[in-house]
């Protein structure tokens, strides 16, 4: 966790794995609020690719990067 958003701060994207979506989720939101402050929750972007993940991001715009989180069918590693 403490790596985790010490890499957000620092602009890099970071991904939550697991089997489990709803902790996936939270988890992602809680890496990128500690690291970021207010952020905004956002479903793949389809011009990003056919397996992006949904995320997490800042909210404004800067810092940039992502958290973003598996679902059952999309990965985020």
């Amino acid at each position: 966790m403490e790596q985790a958003v010490l890499l957000r701060r620092n602009g890099t994207d970071v991904g939550v794995i697991g089997k489990d979506l709803a902790a996936n989720r939270s988890l992602a939101r809680q890496i990128e609020n500690l690291a970021n402050g207010k952020v905004k929750r956002c479903p793949h972007h389809s011009n990003a690719g056919p397996n992006a993940s949904p995320h997490f991001q800042p909210d404004p715009r800067p810092p940039e990067g992502h958290t973003f989180y598996e679902t059952p069918n999309r990965k985020s590693l």
